[in-house]
C-alpha cells in the first residue's frame, strides 16, 4: 500500500482524471441552455490545473530522493532524466492527437510543461514562488499581446499530430508555449507552486490545513477581484465600448463559459480581468491555483485515515497517463453512449479505470506508459550520472573532502571518528 502522502497525492490526481473525463462527456451548458452544466462549472480549467499542480509535485518526490545532492553529476543526470521524460509525454501526446478524437488533448502541453521546468529543477523554494507569479502575470500579458499578431493553426480545433507538429515546428512551438489551448508558459505557474509543496512534508496535517486554508482564501480572493472590476469598477463597460463585434449577451457568454475558441478577444486589456474557464488570464490562473491546491490540502487530511477506502482512487490516480490515453481511445470508438447519456458514460469509465487499475497494480506495478516513462527516465539518469566513485561535491561544500595544499596537489584530510552523544541527551 503506497504511503499517507503518495496516497493523498494520487487520490488527488485521480479526481484530476475523473474531472477532465466529465468535462469532456457533458456538455458545457445546462439543460436550460442558460448556465453552466455542473460538471463545467465544478471542473472547467479546474481539474487541468489540479494536474499541472500535481506534475510539479511528482517533479518534487525526485528531487527528495537525490537527498539534497543536487549539484555537479547528479544535477545534470537529473535534469537530463527530467528531459526524456518530457519528450516522451511530449510524444504520447503527439501519438494521441492521431486518433482524432473530439477533445482537445492536454498530453504534449504537459510533454512541453517537464521541458521547461529543467532550469527550475534544483532552485530554491523562493525562486520558484517568483516565478510562478512571473509567469501568472507575465504570461498573459504577452499572450495578450501576440493575439492577431502570429500566424494561426490551421484547424485550432484539432490536436497536433507528429506529422503536423513537424510540417509546422514554428507554430506547434508557439502554440505550446503560449497561444495554444494549454499554454506552458503560463501554465509554469502551476507546475512551480507543486514543485514547492513536493518539498514539504505531505504527511503534516498542519501543512494539509495550511493549503486547504489558503487555497481556498486565493481562489474566492481572485474570483471576487474579477466581479469588483468588471462589476462596481466599471470594466463590463469598457469590454462593450472596446468591443463592437460583441453585444453585451455575447460578452457576458465569453466571460460565464470562457474564450469560443482559443484566445480571449484582445481589444482592451480589461479582458485580462476575467476569470472564466479556458481564459487563462491572470486571475483565472490565480482562481485555478488556489482551487488546485485547496483540494490537495483537502485530499491530504481526508486520507490521514481510511487508507483502504481511498485504495482505488490512489491505484486510478497512480496511472494517469495511461488511463487518459484509454478515455482518448473510448472517445475516438464512440463506443459508449456519450450524447445520450453523459453520466453512464463517465461512470462506465470511472469504473472500468479503478478496476483496471487495482489489478494492473497488484500484479504488475506501474501503469503501461508510466513504467516504459520511468525505466527511460531511470536509464538516463544512471547513464549520465555514472557510478559513485565518479561523482565529487562542488568545491567548498560540507561534503568536500578534497583540499589543496601549499603546492596546489589535492590531498585526502584524515575523517574524523564521530563523537556519540549518551543517550540521555539525545535530541
Amino acid at each position: 500500500m503506497p504511503s499517507r502522502r503518495a496516497m493523498g497525492v494520487d487520490v488527488a490526481r485521480a479526481v484530476a482524471l475523473i474531472g477532465m473525463i466529465a468535462v469532456h462527456v457533458f456538455p458545457a451548458e445546462n439543460e436550460d441552455g442558460d448556465g453552466l452544466s455542473w460538471s463545467f462549472g465544478i471542473f472547467g480549467g479546474r481539474a487541468a490545473a489540479l494536474f499541472a499542480v500535481l506534475a510539479g509535485v511528482s517533479i518534487a518526490f525526485v528531487e527528495k530522493r537525490s537527498r539534497g545532492q543536487l549539484y555537479g553529476r547528479t544535477l545534470r543526470a537529473d535534469r537530463a532524466a527530467l528531459a526524456v521524460r518530457g519528450l516522451l509525454i511530449l510524444l504520447v501526446g503527439l501519438l494521441l492527437g492521431h486518433l482524432d478524437t473530439p477533445i482537445l488533448t492536454i498530453i504534449p502541453y504537459f510533454g512541453v510543461l517537464f521541458l521547461l521546468a529543467i532550469p527550475f529543477y534544483g532552485r530554491s523554494s523562493r525562486v520558484l514562488l517568483i516565478a510562478a507569479a512571473l509567469f501568472a502575470v507575465l504570461g498573459p500579458a504577452f499572450r495578450h499581446l501576440l493575439n492577431g499578431r502570429v500566424p494561426e493553426q490551421a484547424d485550432p480545433d484539432a490536436d497536433y499530430t507528429l506529422v503536423t507538429a513537424a510540417g509546422q515546428p514554428d507554430l506547434f512551438a508557439l502554440d505550446m508555449l503560449l497561444t495554444g489551448h494549454y499554454p506552458a508558459v503560463l501554465w509554469m505557474a502551476y507546475l512551480c507552486v507543486g514543485m514547492v509543496i513536493g518539498r514539504q512534508v505531505l504527511t503534516s496535517r498542519r501543512l494539509a490545513l495550511f493549503l486547504l486554508g489558503w487555497g481556498s482564501a486565493l481562489a474566492v480572493a481572485a474570483w471576487g477581484a474579477s466581479r469588483i472590476l468588471l462589476g462596481p469598477a466599471g470594466g463590463f463597460g469598457r469590454l462593450l465600448e472596446a468591443t463592437p463585434a460583441l453585444d453585451a449577451e455575447e460578452i457576458r457568454e465569453v466571460l460565464v463559459f470562457g474564450p469560443e475558441l482559443v484566445l480571449m478577444p484582445n481589444t482592451t486589456w480589461w479582458w485580462l480581468a476575467a476569470v472564466s474557464p479556458y481564459s487563462d488570464t491572470p486571475l483565472n490562473l490565480l482562481h485555478n491555483l488556489g482551487a488546485a491546491v485547496a483540494f490537495l490540502g483537502l485530499a491530504l487530511l481526508v486520507t490521514r485515515r481510511g487508507g483502504k477506502v481511498f485504495t482505488p482512487f490512489a491505484a486510478m490516480g497512480a496511472m494517469t497517463l495511461t488511463l487518459y490515453s484509454a478515455h482518448c481511445i473510448v472517445l475516438m470508438l464512440e463506443v459508449l453512449p456519450e450524447e445520450d447519456r453523459p453520466m453512464v458514460t463517465l461512470w462506465i469509465q470511472v469504473i472500468a479505470f479503478m478496476l483496471f487499475a487495482l489489478m494492473w497494480r497488484s500484479s504488475m506495478g506501474r501503469g503501461p506508459l508510466e513504467a516504459i516513462i520511468s525505466e527511460a527516465s531511470d536509464w538516463t539518469r544512471r547513464r549520465v550520472r555514472g557510478t559513485p566513485s565518479e561523482i565529487r561535491p562542488p568545491p567548498g561544500s560540507g561534503d568536500d573532502r578534497l583540499r589543496t595544499g601549499g603546492g596546489g596537489t589535492p590531498h585526502r584530510e584524515p575523517v574524523r571518528p564521530r563523537r556519540t552523544r549518551p543517550r540521555g541527551n539525545r535530541r
